[in-house]
């Protein structure tokens, strides 16, 4: 831990208001950089005030095309508080930010995780929000997505440079002080004392995002630079680089690497190792002349940051700087370039199979070579006129074969005379990488009609992108890779159901339509949808939380009320062994009674005077008809019983003529009513539902058939182990089909488990004993989450299928889903 994160100024102990720098102890050096940074703040004054001016400009036109004069009236209000509070917004919203600087070593007031609805990371408390905290999250996410997609060499930067200057790894793209998250988070403290309502603070984080956000690259390289001119990783740069061995695309580890300007391929030499380690060592910049490699130069925070002379903040100590970096994981033994060189390894592989089958190009000048620009030309008129599926609508959608076919016959519709049309090599090449892309997709995914059409209608816009923009196979973070990825992997965790939730079809339709429609090789657009689309799945994800919360405290309220009833019922029958009560009390007894006793275990609890006192009811109830010794007729009847038989009757959901019936039974039998016999009470209370309904035999969990061997009896203790949340994977057939639930709840006293799916609906309930018979039988299994997404395992599963067919024996083994 770095000195200066243990001064009696921790930020850990004040979190819950506004800090200023100067409450911090800090080394000089570090010091001076926050300071600095703070005063750079000083940018978002005049992008505040445009904001402050559009956003009144907004309600006033909404005030003029209201449709009511109460809706017109909040408007108004919303202006004149707007202009009331206006001189605050500045201040707040820097103070915010100061605030977010000082705590830059405390993660937790960097991200707040209640802002991120549904993010990946981490664990996710389950609870009910109210609406406009939920709206007002998604706006924060919704901004945050998006900047965070268009600005992430830029942010990664940033984080590493943090890290740096506190001696951790780099930070995480949702920890980045000044980062796009803390920027919105400064936005909802800047309006927080505002009297608005969900609609005008939402329409404020949506001016925000449209004036200031769009202009903040400029403030983020202002921050870089000033950092850099302050020697905290001057030659710093970013590049997405791959884990692994070789450059075969075996394991496929993701990790961000920072790299310095100028950096060789070849490894340092030991008198350069050296040089590296003396400059870390007086805090220097490491030396980027052309025999460092960029492999060689480690993460901040990471292993080796502190030899490879990385540069400490002046007053931290280097032993200090290396425990935060034993801290942090191991470093990649030498990272390779296989997302950079993916497009020319494929290419590579293509011209082998070429080769392999044959295959000759056309000699020169014989053919009309298309330009790109043709072929942008003729996918935008397929794009806007798209074929339908051969054979009718039952047909399978146009793959890019097909789609081949049309670009080169309209190609050769615009050929001089005389001329066949042709591709050009790397073109050709792409198409069919793209095409064995999506056949990867296809095969991959559930099959179902709406998947299928929806990966169709993505083929024209991701061949266009493709042709006109190679990082698409080499970033990992490219827009256009980001969006089939998520509706990949949305495909298969939300429509690969047997009941699909048709709004998240219908959502997913809608927004496949638009980019179907209205790309034009602009990215922006695919940067919109994907900011759509994520505040859509949070919302989902919300649901799918509410949901499954209410399945579990249905499953639990379930379960105490059958240990009430079985306590109860159990209280009854020691009374029945004592003595032998009138039919019609049994009846009441265990029909009735037994349902009240329950009910006041589950209010009170067993040990209540008020369970006490219905206990002796119920004795009181087997005494009727009993013989006073001294007058030798039935006892008389106490008026205080009467009173608690009636109440208790009521609470289990009798009416009241059926009270009185079964009372006039009980206390005067020997009286004739018109309304119901003796035997008819009876009949009626057999008939009358418990208390919580019967449980049938189709509610109970499954129980196992045999007793648990010594295999079984081990998993059943690993399962009382396992957190609540664990995935499973539940085969469904002899094929070896499997379907994903999670284990929401499970009881240790009754042994039953609750599972839902991702929408959080009830699926399935089962016992304990039963689940580890089938772990142990394989017809249950522990999910495994992929190491790398959709997209990657298809390039990876591509790589070895072409290494396959020509004859590559160091292939790795294809990925599948």
């Amino acid at each position: 831990m770095n000195q200066f994160m243990k001064s009696p100024s921790d930020p850990s102990r004040t979190e819950g208001r506004s800090m200023r720098l100067a409450e911090r102890e800090l080394p000089p050096r570090v010091r001076r950089l926050l300071d600095g940074l703070v005063e750079r703040t000083a940018w978002f004054e005049a992008p505040l005030g445009q904001l402050l001016d559009e956003v009144e400009q907004s309600l006033f036109k909404q005030a003029d095309r209201a449709r009511s004069n109460e809706q017109q009236t909040r408007m108004m209000e919303a202006i004149r508080e707007l202009k009331r509070r206006r001189g605050d917004v500045v201040p707040r919203f820097l103070a915010h930010l100061e605030s977010v600087i000082a705590r830059f070593d405390h993660s937790d007031a960097n991200a707040k995780p209640e802002t991120r609805v549904g993010g990946p990371r981490g664990g996710m408390k389950l609870e009910l929000v109210e609406s406009a905290d939920l709206e007002l999250s998604l706006a924060i996410q919704d901004i945050a997505s998006k900047a965070e997609i268009r600005h992430s060499q830029a942010l990664h930067e940033l984080g590493h440079r943090f890290g740096v200057i506190a001696g951790k790894p780099a930070f995480e793209l949702e920890q980045v002080p000044l980062g796009p998250l803390s920027l919105a988070e400064a936005v909802r403290h800047a309006q927080v004392e505002f009297d608005l309502g969900t609609n005008e603070r939402v329409l404020i984080f949506q001016v925000f995002d449209r004036t200031v956000m769009t202009a903040i690259g400029t403030f983020y390289d202002i921050v870089n630079g000033y950092l850099a001119e302050q020697r905290v990783l001057p030659h710093l740069q970013y590049r997405v680089r791959r884990g692994g061995s070789g450059s075969d695309g075996g394991a496929d580890n993701a990790d961000d690497t920072p790299e310095s300007e100028g950096a060789g391929p070849t490894e340092p030499t030991p008198e350069q190792a050296a040089n590296a380690a003396a400059a870390a060592a007086r805090g220097a910049a490491p030396p980027t002349g052309a025999g460092m490699s960029r492999a060689a130069m480690p993460m901040p925070g990471m292993p080796g940051a502190a030899q490879t002379g990385m540069p400490m903040p002046p007053g931290m100590p280097a032993q200090a700087g290396m425990r935060a970096a034993a801290a942090a994981p191991p470093a990649m033994a030498g990272a390779d370039s296989a997302d950079s060189n993916l497009f020319s390894s494929l290419r590579s592989l293509l011209a082998d199979r070429r080769n392999a089958l044959g295959m000759t190009e056309p000699p020169p000048g014989s053919t009309y070579l298309a330009t790109r620009d043709d072929l942008q030309s003729v996918l935008s008129s397929l794009q806007a006129h798209p074929a339908g599926p051969a054979g009718g609508k039952s047909a399978p959608p146009r793959d890019i074969g097909h789609l081949k076919q049309d670009l080169l016959k309209r190609l050769r519709e615009r050929s001089p005379q005389g001329q066949t049309a042709s591709l050009a090599l790397e073109d050709s090449d792409t198409i069919d990488l793209v095409g064995m892309l999506f056949d990867y997709i296809g095969q991959n995914l559930s099959g179902r009609s709406a998947t299928r059409d929806l990966m169709s209608k993505l083929q024209v816009p991701v061949l266009r992108t493709a042709l006109g923009d190679k990082n698409f196979f080499s970033q990992r973070n490219h827009p256009a890779r980001l969006l089939l990825n998520s509706i990949a992997e949305a495909s298969v965790l939300w429509l690969d159901d047997d009941d699909p939730d048709r709004g998240f079809v219908d959502k997913m339709t809608a927004l496949v339509d638009r980019v179907s429609h209205e790309f034009d090789g602009n990215l922006s657009l695919i940067e919109d949808m994907l900011g759509d689309l994520s505040r859509h799945m949070a919302q989902l994800g919300k649901r799918a939380e509410m949901a499954e919360r209410r399945h579990v405290d249905a499953a639990k309220g379930r379960e105490k009320l059958e240990l009430a009833r079985e306590r109860a019922t159990m209280a009854v029958s020691r009374l029945l062994k004592r003595r032998t009560p009138a039919p019609a009390v049994r009846t009441v007894l265990e029909r009735a009674w037994a349902d009240v006793l329950a009910l006041t275990i589950l209010r009170q609890g067993e040990d209540s005077p008020n369970y006490r006192r219905r206990l002796a009811v119920a004795d009181q109830l087997m005494r009727i008809g009993d013989e006073d010794a001294a007058t030798g007729k039935p006892a008389p009847i106490n008026a205080t019983l009467r009173d608690e038989v009636r109440t208790g009757l009521t609470q289990v959901g009798l009416h009241t003529d059926e009270v009185e019936n079964i009372v006039g039974e009980l206390f005067e039998p020997q009286k004739e009513t018109a309304e119901a016999s003796e035997a008819e009470v009876a009949q009626a209370l057999k008939s009358k539902p418990r208390l919580g309904g019967e449980t049938g035999a189709s509610d109970e969990p499954a129980k196992p058939t045999s007793p648990l061997n010594a295999e079984e009896q081990r998993m059943l203790e690993h399962i009382r182990t396992l957190p609540f949340g664990t995935w499973f994977d539940f085969v469904t057939n002899q094929q070896g089909a499997s379907v994903r639930r999670k284990l929401a709840w499970f009881s240790t006293v009754t042994g039953r488990c609750l599972f839902v799916n991702q929408r959080g609906a009830r699926t399935d309930e089962r016992s304990m004993e039963q689940l580890a018979k089938d772990l142990v039988s394989g017809q249950v299994r522990l999910h495994k989450p992929e190491p790398t997404n959709f997209i990657d395992r298809a390039w990876q599963a591509i790589m070895a299928k072409l290494r396959g067919l020509t004859g590559d024996s160091h292939a790795p083994a294809a990925a599948t889903t």
